[in-house]
């Protein structure tokens, strides 16, 4: 498994923001369920050390994962590995706790 983020990413919690590394299981996280953002609560933490990683560069932000995470786009899910030239799907962190 390759999924995942690098312990130093910051993450949208429930409240303000954490280093991956800090989210605990029973943290509140802040997800994109469509175009609405949505509360989770994290049912568990899984820790791997992986030997690749892929750094996202997009016209607001630049961040780094692992090549299987997950990416969204209008067309669904790719891996980040073949995400080159894809349209993904994005929010400001500071509109995912509001309402409508």
């Amino acid at each position: 498994m390759g999924y995942g983020l690098p312990s130093k990413q910051t993450v949208n919690v429930v409240g303000g923001r954490l280093q991956a590394r800090d989210v605990q299981v029973g943290c509140r996280l802040w997800t994109l369920e469509g175009e609405s953002g949505v509360q989770t609560t994290v049912v568990e933490v899984v820790t791997v050390k992986v030997g690749e990683v892929v750094d996202i560069v997009t016209d607001h932000v630049t961040f780094t994962v692992a090549p299987d995470q997950m990416l969204g786009t209008p067309d669904g899910w790719v891996h980040a590995r073949d995400a080159e030239g894809t349209v993904l799907a994005w929010t400001p962190a500071r509109k995912l706790c509001r309402d409508g």
